[in-house]
């Protein structure tokens, strides 16, 4: 039996395995792939230490620094944990398993879906949830951008390369970016906001999608948006199925609640990152928390918990 088993390798779950094994632990991490959301952040420009990075850039130097400690991830996806005696156990899709005293939960959050009509029918066909991956496939052309938050302006920042026009779509009264993205973001000519909107359909045919049905909140009108492309940022839903699955507590959103040492509401596990109801959502705090999750993991392990939340 294992002293921890981290599951998911994102920042959260790399910086844990990091200081795991700064720490000597005798650990497993297992994570479908390493980097998680990061892969798909485009440029990050607010990450200690780099002035401007590429998300696959930074992943590769990540992977450079875990092999340089000896962290071998288990590149496989857990699907079922349950409760032993002595600890936990996790049973992976291969089939495998593993035993470990304490878990980690670093396991991320999965992008939100509008859940209108043709928004499933026309995903890889125009809806997008990866402007890293898809920003390039929409030179050109018209395209719409869900979300008003920084993943929102970042899409439309990075499609300002490619595509001709870009309806920036925020269904509240205001954007909520920050500063200086939102003010270089509505500054390009490009970008056409359009707050107090909300998508109501996407629409289009055999070669994919061709308008967007929308509505003005405020007059109550809707209307049709000749685009080719949808890219959805709307926010992230926590992963947190196998977390309450042995009836660890959450938020109303999904959110593993934790408490400042990462603790969660059952006795020897623990989670960190987008997982959890931490405000900040972003990179460098979602490692910070892995490391400190890690640091709380081996504190309880050595010493001892004499209370718990």
């Amino acid at each position: 039996m294992h002293q921890l088993l981290i599951i998911g390798g994102g920042p959260a779950g790399i910086s844990a395995s990091i200081y795991a094994s700064r720490k000597r632990m005798d650990f497993v991490l297992i994570t479908e792939e390493v980097g998680g959301q990061v892969i798909k952040a485009g440029e990050i420009e607010n990450y200690l230490g780099y002035a401007m990075v590429d998300g696959i850039a930074f992943v590769e130097k990540i992977i450079q620094q875990m092999e340089r400690l000896g962290v071998e991830p288990v590149l496989d996806r857990v699907i079922e944990v349950r409760k032993v005696s002595d600890g936990f156990v996790a049973r992976t899709l291969s089939g495998k398993e593993y035993s470990a005293k304490t878990l980690l939960f670093c396991t991320g959050a999965e992008h939100r879906r509008l859940n209108v009509p043709g928004e499933k029918e026309y995903t890889g066909r125009g809806v997008s949830y990866c402007y890293t991956c898809d920003a390039p496939f929409f030179r050109d052309v018209k395209v719409a951008v869900v979300g008003g938050g920084n993943s929102g302006f970042e899409a439309a920042q990075q499609l300002t390369h490619y595509a001709s026009e870009i309806y920036l779509i925020e269904i509240s009264g205001r954007f909520v970016a920050d500063e200086v993205l939102r003010e270089n973001v509505l500054s390009h000519p490009k970008v056409k906001p359009l707050l107090r909107h909300r998508v109501l359909e996407i629409r289009g045919d055999k070669n994919g999608v061709r308008e967007v049905l929308v509505e003005d909140l405020q007059s109550r009108s809707t209307y049709t948006l000749e685009v080719q492309g949808v890219f959805v940022e709307v926010g992230l839903k926590p992963n947190s199925e196998l977390a309450k699955s042995l009836g660890v507590l959450t938020t109303s959103r999904d959110e593993i609640i934790i408490d400042c040492n990462n603790r969660t509401s059952e006795r020897g596990i623990y989670a960190a990152g987008d997982c959890t109801n931490i405000f900040a959502k972003q990179i460098i705090t979602a490692a910070g928390e892995g490391a400190k999750a890690l640091l709380s993991i081996h504190h309880d392990l050595t010493y001892g918990v004499s209370s718990w939340i």
